[in-house]
Formats: C-alpha cells, structure tokens, sequence
C-alpha cells in the first residue's frame, strides 16, 4: 500500500487531517538530542490518536549533529503505524537528489518527504521514483517573503500554478502532492481549483494560519486531499494531547462545514 492509500486509511479510521510537527528547539527543551527525543516520544504517545502522520523538519534534528540523526531515526519507531513525513525541501542536482532519497526513504525509513521544486522534473523523479512514498513538492509555502518569488507569473500564471501543473506531469505513480500554506487561503483555493492532488498545509498554530479558509478550499471529499501539520502549537503545549485533539475537531467541524 502506498503512502497516500495508508494515509487516507488512517485519517479515515481515526477520523482526523492532522499532522504533528515534531521540531524540537534545544533553547526550549533541555538535555540535547537525548532530551529532545524524549519529548518527542512523548507528544507523539499523547497524540498519536488524533493525528494521521508525524512530520519532523530535517533541520531541527540535525542541529543535534550525528545524536540528532540517531534520535529521530529511534523517534520514527516509536510509532511504526502512523507514516511519517521528512520535511527537508531537497533541491538539487539528480545524483545528489538520488543521495537524498536514499537517505530519506531507505536510511531513515520515511514515508514521505518535501522537495523543492526549482531545479525541474529531473531533479523530483529521484524521489518519485519510489512509488510507495510520497512526494510533497513545495507550491506555495507558509512564510511571509513567499510572493518575494512564488507569485512572479510566467507565461500570465504565477510560478505556483506552473508548479501544479509539474506535480500533475509527475503524478503517474499517484505518489505526489502539494505543500500550500495555511497563511495564503486564497492561494490554496486557487490552487485546488488546477488539481486533484493531495495537499499539506503548513502554517496553523504559531503562524497564525486561516484553520476554516484553508480547509474550505483544499477540502474535496479526499481524506488525503487536506494534511493540515501544526507544530510548535502541540509540541510545547501544557498539554500535547487536548491540543491535538482540540485542532482535530476544528478541522472536521471545518471540512464538515465545506462538505
């Protein structure tokens, strides 16, 4: 089964879009990579119920050099029923996206990854390639210079819709999604207008993301159509679990209001 079909079965069965960020800052959490991975094993116990995938951003375990790798590669046993989703935004050459891949999906045992679209078709087919995971090119993302190039049309569209319409020509294995932020709902309706494919929507939380008009315009009866991932909103919270379950039920109450 792949990544979206295990997705879609598990937001189904527990009845929830959420993804968990799993970013720990050693300012806020003490005791190193060792520290770090006790946190996180213990917000991913607390949430697991109410969330469909985990996300860990590649940079917040690296920080922690070589013990930082090992945590997070201990981290993703803690939960070998939910997928996670390594959010690195690799972009670059293919032999190097090939590496990459090898890591994300093979050392580290991931179920899904960011990329970054820049470097064109080539470069994204090292991860595609690998039909049971998935493939989350970034389309539109959640911070504020995001239109600083995102927005610049070419050809009369802006070079987010043109990264649709790549994410559309690479799909064939149906592994491939979008990454449209939470703090652009207008972008996100406008681009589930030029696709199908599975969005994750970064940006709720901390950022300050638009929970109803985002959900509103990726929602389209997809179980995979609308990941929302909040992170440091769950991860440092008195309580990870009645956070988590709280933006669980904005997120239905919200795509049962879109349905």
């Amino acid at each position: 089964m792949g990544y979206f079909d295990r997705l879609r079965a598990l937001s189904t069965d527990r009845n929830t879009l959420l993804c968990v960020g799993l970013d720990p800052d050693p300012e806020r959490i003490e005791g190193g990579a060792a520290g770090a991975l006790r946190h996180c094993q213990e917000v991913v116990r607390q949430t697991e119920e109410h969330a469909c995938c985990f996300k860990p951003n590649s940079a917040f375990w690296e920080q922690y050099g070589p013990d930082g790798w090992t945590a997070l590669m201990e981290l993703r046993h803690e939960a070998p029923k939910t997928p996670f989703l390594f959010d690195g935004k690799r972009g670059d050459m293919g032999n190097t996206m090939q590496a990459y891949a090898r890591t994300v999906f093979g050392t580290l045992a991931m179920d899904a990854a960011t990329v970054n679209p820049c470097l064109g078709s080539d470069s994204i087919e090292e991860f595609t390639h690998y039909g049971d995971r998935g493939v989350y090119l970034v389309c539109r993302s959640s911070n504020p210079g995001a239109a600083d190039l995102q927005h610049l049309e070419a050809a009369g569209r802006p070079l987010y819709l043109h990264v649709a319409e790549l994410a559309e020509r690479l799909n064939d294995k149906g592994n491939v999604g979008l990454v449209v932020g939470a703090t652009a709902p207008a972008q996100i309706a406008e681009v589930r207008g030029a696709t199908d494919l599975p969005f994750l929507i970064p940006g709720v939380g901390a950022q300050g993301g638009d929970i109803e008009g985002s959900v509103h315009g990726a929602w389209n009866g997809d179980p995979a159509s609308c990941l929302v991932s909040a992170s440091r909103s769950i991860l440092y919270a008195k309580s990870p679990g009645r956070e988590a379950e709280n933006l669980r039920r904005q997120l239905n109450a919200a795509a049962g209001a879109r349905a």
